[in-house]
Order: C-alpha cells, then structure tokens, then sequence
C-alpha cells in the first residue's frame, strides 16, 4: 500500500486527493494538521511533544510514542511506513518551518521510494533517467549534494555530461517545446524539484 506521511505544518485541500487510498502516518502535530480536514490517521508516531491535548485524546488509540532523539519525527513514521510494506511514499507538511527541519527532510527525498510535496513542487531523487512531461514553461530545478555529473534534453537549457555542484547552475530551468525532458543523472546524488506551474525565464 502507499503511504502518505504528514508533518506539523499547515496543509493545502490538496490533502484529501492526496489521501485517497493510502496509508496514512502522523508525524506527531501532523494529526492536528489532517483533522483540520476531517481526515483521521492510521497511526500517529513521534515524541508526542507537538500534538494537541484534544488530539491526542481524540486519537488515543492511534498513538505511538517514539522518544528516539537521533530522528526526526518525520524519519519515524517514514520508518513506520516502510515497516508495513509501503513501495511509495509521499511527504506533506514537511517544508516552511524550522530551516534545519527542513533540510533534514529533504535528505529523505534520497530513498527512491520517497516524494516530498508542497503546493508548488514535488521533491524526488534521480539515480538514473528521469523523463517528465508536462507543459512547455514548466519549472524544474536540480540541486546536487554535493555534485552530480548530469545531461539534460528536451529542456529550455540543456546540458551533455556536465558536473553540477550544490548552487545556482541546476536552478530554474524550464520544459521545452516538445513538452517533455530527459534527465540522465551519470554519477552523484541530484534532486529534481519539479514545480506544477508555469514561470518563463525572462
């Protein structure tokens, strides 16, 4: 089954598409998070420091308390969901908060299994070929960690076996005429940041 994990920020309606058929995991004041919605969780995992008193009576049932200081809460129920089988999983709330909490999350989009979502973009590795198709305009940003060697086709700019460190070179770029774009990632980590609207390069 997928997984959905909800970190403690605020949420878009976008969440109860995103919850549809899925597995869904609290990361401890995620539970407030998803009951604003009216969506309950499966479970809620972390050292319960951020949760409402009304939540976790509501979801006392639910709950799993994990005082592991070396993870984040985030880390926890991405753990929690993997232990019950889940080949997807899908992170909201995780980003426009602490900036040390956020870069830690982004260090999850390293397992292939993991997309980190926003409003405006989808975080995911590439370890090989990567194509996205989408509408000419479309924003896309690569960030290496620290370097990747990287080809490019198909975009507004594009790049044959070029070395990107962590900076502004992967930074906006935009899917060409053809509507669709080829990512080779030869060697290094490299995270695609894919936007879901459109922002022309003047």
């Amino acid at each position: 089954m997928d997984a959905l994990v909800v970190g403690n920020r605020p949420l878009s309606k976008s969440i109860i598409e995103l919850s549809r058929n899925k597995l869904i995991v609290a990361a401890d004041g995620g539970a407030d998070r998803l009951l604003e919605y009216e969506i309950l969780p499966d479970k809620v995992i972390g050292d319960l420091d951020s949760i409402s008193d009304k939540t976790a009576t509501k979801l006392e049932d639910w709950l799993i308390l994990n005082k592991d200081i070396q993870k984040t809460d985030l880390e926890k129920a991405v753990e929690y969901a993997i232990e019950r089988g889940s080949k997807k999983i899908q992170i909201v709330g995780w980003s426009g908060g602490r900036i040390d909490h956020t870069i830690a999350a982004l260090g999850l989009a390293f397992d292939s299994r993991i997309e980190l979502i926003d409003d405006k973009f989808t975080v995911k590795c590439i370890s090989d070929l990567e194509i996205i198709e989408d509408e000419k305009g479309t924003l896309f940003s690569l960030i290496s960690v620290p370097e990747a060697r990287v080809s490019i086709q198909g975009a507004r700019w594009e790049l044959d076996h070029e070395k990107l460190k962590m900076g502004g070179r992967g930074i906006h770029n935009e899917i060409g005429e053809s509507g669709k774009v080829e990512i080779q990632c030869h060697s290094g980590n490299i995270l695609l940041i894919r936007g879901n609207f459109v922002l022309f390069h003047q």
